[in-house]
């Protein structure tokens, strides 16, 4: 590659990044302390499979359904779990 082609794509680079950094000041992500199913099983350092198992026998962490299909884990929830008997136990 030619000098002028590498600097073209520095300039579009830059260009892109400053329009990326705008939009992020902008609109910063928000964090959630909601956690999906494998969220929380990495979290705890557990499989999903294990989680739903315990989750099944209503003996894991806290969970929440938010429809027939979605559960969802709060990350309080979870450090509770952990601290507890059951996070012993798990």
């Amino acid at each position: 590659m030619s000098a002028e082609v590498d600097e073209s794509w520095t300039r579009l680079a830059d260009y892109v990044a400053g329009i990326v950094a705008g939009h992020i000041r902008e609109n910063p992500p928000v964090a959630t302390p909601w956690l999906a199913p494998d969220d929380a099983a990495a979290y705890l350092r557990l499989t999903v499979r294990g989680l739903e198992d315990m989750r099944a026998k209503g003996t894991g962490p806290r969970f929440h359904k938010v429809n027939a299909r979605v559960v969802r884990y709060h990350r309080d929830d979870l450090d509770a779990w952990l601290l507890s008997d059951g996070g012993a136990r798990g």
